[in-house]
C-alpha cells in the first residue's frame, strides 16, 4: 500500500447552478462549455486531494459528465485530474415548505413561481438547485456517511430563532407549525468518511446560507449562524461517536439522529 504523508483539502464554490432543473447535465454533455472549462482549469491548476464543491446542481449524471468532459481533460495545457470516488446528495434547496416562511401573505409551492425560493426550505427554484458534490481521490466510506439534512433548527441547542418586530412576542417570525418542519441547513450537513492510509479522516461539509437577502428579522443571518454553529456543537458527539463504534460499542446520536 502506498503511504500518503500529505493531504491536500480544498472548498471551491463554482456557481455550476442553472437556473432550470436538467439545464446543468446538459451544459456538461459536451467538453465546449467555457464556465465548465474555467472551474475544471482550476481545479486542475490546484490539484487538491478531496475537493468540496459548492453550488453544483444536484444530479449524479452532471457530476460523471464533469469529470469525463472536463476533468479529465487538459485545459490549457494543465494536467487533467481524476476523482474516482465522489459523493452527491438531495439538498433542501427548492425543496417545498408547504409555508409562507417569508411571511408575504402567500406560500409559494409551485417551482419556477416568483416567491418559490423564498417560501422552499433553502432558496432554490426546483429540487436541488445550489447543492454540494464532494470529490475524493481517497476512497469514500459510502456505508457510513451521516447527513443531517432533515435536522431541525429548532432541535438546535440555543438556536438563533429570528423574532417578528411587529408583535411582543420573541422567536416568532416562524409559527410553531412552521418550527415543526423548518430545516436548519439550507443545503445539507455531510459527515464523510474518507480512508487514507488505513486510518479515517472525516470530512465535514456544509455550504450556509448567505446572512443577507431578508429583512430587520435577519433570518437568513440568524440561520448563517446556527449551521455554522452546527459543527461547533456536533463534533464532540461526532468523535465520542466515532471513539465508540471503534470500540465495538452502540452509540446513540443524541442531537437528531443521522436522518
Amino acid at each position: 500500500m502506498v503511504t500518503t504523508n500529505t493531504i491536500r483539502f480544498s472548498q471551491f464554490n463554482a456557481s455550476l447552478n442553472r437556473n432550470a432543473q436538467g439545464q446543468l447535465v446538459s451544459d456538461l454533455s459536451t467538453p465546449d462549455n467555457a464556465q465548465a472549462k474555467a472551474v475544471a482549469e482550476i481545479i486542475q491548476r490546484n490539484n487538491p486531494d478531496v475537493l468540496l464543491i459548492n453550488e453544483f446542481d444536484y444530479s449524479p449524471e452532471a457530476v460523471q459528465l464533469f469529470r469525463q468532459n472536463y476533468l479529465a481533460i487538459s485545459q490549457n495545457g494543465t494536467t487533467p485530474v481524476d476523482y474516482p470516488y465522489f459523493y452527491i446528495a438531495p439538498s433542501n434547496t427548492g425543496i417545498a415548505s408547504g409555508f409562507d416562511l417569508n411571511n408575504n401573505g402567500t406560500a409559494v409551492t409551485t417551482p419556477g413561481e416568483s416567491g418559490y425560493g423564498d417560501d422552499a426550505f433553502g432558496f432554490g427554484n426546483f429540487s436541488g438547485q445550489y447543492g454540494m458534490l464532494l470529490l475524493s481521490k481517497y476512497p469514500i466510506d459510502t456505508a457510513n456517511i451521516r447527513t443531517f439534512q432533515n435536522f431541525l433548527w429548532k432541535d438546535m441547542p440555543n438556536a438563533l430563532l429570528p423574532d417578528d418586530p411587529t408583535t411582543p412576542q420573541p422567536n416568532d417570525w416562524y409559527s410553531q407549525e412552521e418550527l415543526a418542519v423548518l430545516r436548519l441547513s439550507s443545503k445539507s450537513h455531510w459527515d464523510i468518511p474518507i480512508q487514507v492510509n488505513g486510518e479515517t479522516i472525516h470530512v465535514l461539509a456544509s455550504h450556509p446560507t448567505p446572512p443577507t437577502f431578508d429583512g430587520v428579522e435577519d433570518r437568513n443571518g440568524k440561520r448563517n449562524h446556527d449551521e455554522i454553529r452546527f459543527w461547533q456543537t456536533i463534533l464532540p458527539l461526532v468523535m465520542v461517536i466515532t471513539f465508540t463504534m471503534m470500540k465495538g460499542k452502540r452509540a446513540v446520536l443524541m442531537l437528531g439522529q443521522a436522518l
